[in-house]
């Protein structure tokens, strides 16, 4: 479906209803900043892999004539957030100048009921995601994108409107947390052997809410960084011509352990690494990578002693999921609520016993 807009309508269009006057800014910088004359709007594409929950999303060509007769023609990608409180557009405003590995950014717009809609170069999603995780060659990209992320020192202003992670507060929230695990799975709620691991062994949760109130300290000694918050393979993509890696969905973008987005791929035991190589191996790529683009060298034996606390601390600051998940079944790869429970339950049993064993180990 086409569409042909003359630069001062206010007609609504079929990207999310938005006037043409506010998609022209938009068309001007997909066309390298040129005046534009007109231009027309077309929806044949369809995106591809899960869509996410937090907004809505389209892939629209724009064809446009510049004012000096220049002809041309680009698909983007479209994000229109559900609540008027979600947006992306200062933190791809604000690393775009910091040469963050990131897509183009070609601007935002509101909706008329307060909703940011912003308008990104369209990138090749990655649908595989644990293909990505077991292949060695794009495992290490992703922690060549991740490295390159972690390292960019955000501009000052910026930098002091970002929120910061408070793992004291975020760890002290898991002690109701495993307590609800062990009274769940004493009454049977959530499987036989949850029940078996949990049920008369107050000693394990002791074992674990000593865990939690020790990590507090060393974390809050860490370094700060610039963490996504979020960083699983599809939160990544590939820019369409050169196969490029970037760095997408930064709507949880904060300041907090400046190696806490990487823990969670190299600070897990070695018996639960999924990687293709060696977790020292990883590291060392990830590293090369962190120094490259910092500045600074990094002493291996601390990262891989703080990867490790900060894998603990994500794994216990995520329980909480997948015991809600573990009762109701709600997963977004499957509609069958007991297939979803019960996967749930697995990945909550195999979580608490690798934080036992860990709880054993010296810090």
């Amino acid at each position: 479906m086409n569409t042909d807009h003359p630069c001062n309508g206010e007609s609504p269009t079929q990207i999310f209803g938005l006037p043409n006057s506010q998609l022209e800014p938009i068309v001007e910088r997909i066309a390298g900043g040129e005046a534009v004359a007109s231009f027309s709007v077309s929806l044949d594409d369809q995106l591809e892999g899960h869509q996410g929950y937090g907004a809505d999303k389209l892939l629209p060509t724009f064809a446009y004539k510049t004012c000096c007769g220049q002809h041309g023609r680009e698909t983007v990608f479209v994000k229109c957030f559900h609540n008027p409180d979600q947006g992306e557009s200062r933190h791809y405003h604000q690393l775009t100048t910091a040469s963050a590995p990131i897509p183009r950014w070609y601007g935002a717009v509101t909706t008329q009921d307060g909703r940011e809609v912003i308008f990104l170069e369209y990138l090749h999603p990655v649908v595989d995601f644990m293909g990505m995780l077991e292949d060695e060659e794009q495992f290490r990209q992703f922690l060549s994108v991740t490295a390159h992320f972690n390292a960019i020192s955000p501009p000052p202003e910026y930098a002091a409107a970002l929120l910061r992670r408070d793992f004291g507060r975020e760890l002290a929230a898991v002690h109701p947390v495993l307590d609800r695990i062990w009274a769940h799975a004493d009454s049977g709620e959530i499987g036989d052997d949850l029940h078996s691991l949990c049920s008369g062994r107050p000693d394990r949760l002791d074992a674990l809410r000593a865990l939690a109130t020790g990590l507090v300290r060393p974390i809050a000694d860490m370094e700060v960084g610039l963490l996504h918050n979020d960083l699983y393979p599809d939160s990544v993509a590939w820019r369409r011509d050169t196969g490029e890696l970037l760095v997408v969905d930064l709507e949880s973008i904060g300041l907090g352990p400046r190696f806490y987005d990487v823990a969670r791929w190299l600070g897990a035991p070695d018996e639960l690494q999924t990687q293709a190589l060696a977790r020292t191996s990883l590291a060392e790529h990830y590293l090369g990578g962190y120094e490259h683009w910092s500045g600074r060298e990094t002493d291996r034996g601390q990262f891989l002693t703080e990867a490790r606390l900060l894998w603990l601390a994500g794994t216990l600051t995520m329980l909480f999921f997948f015991l809600d998940r573990s009762l109701d079944g709600r997963m977004d790869w499957t509609d069958d609520r007991e297939e979803g429970r019960r996967q749930s339950q697995d990945e909550l049993h195999g979580q608490l016993n690798a934080l036992l064993r860990e709880a054993g180990r010296p810090a």
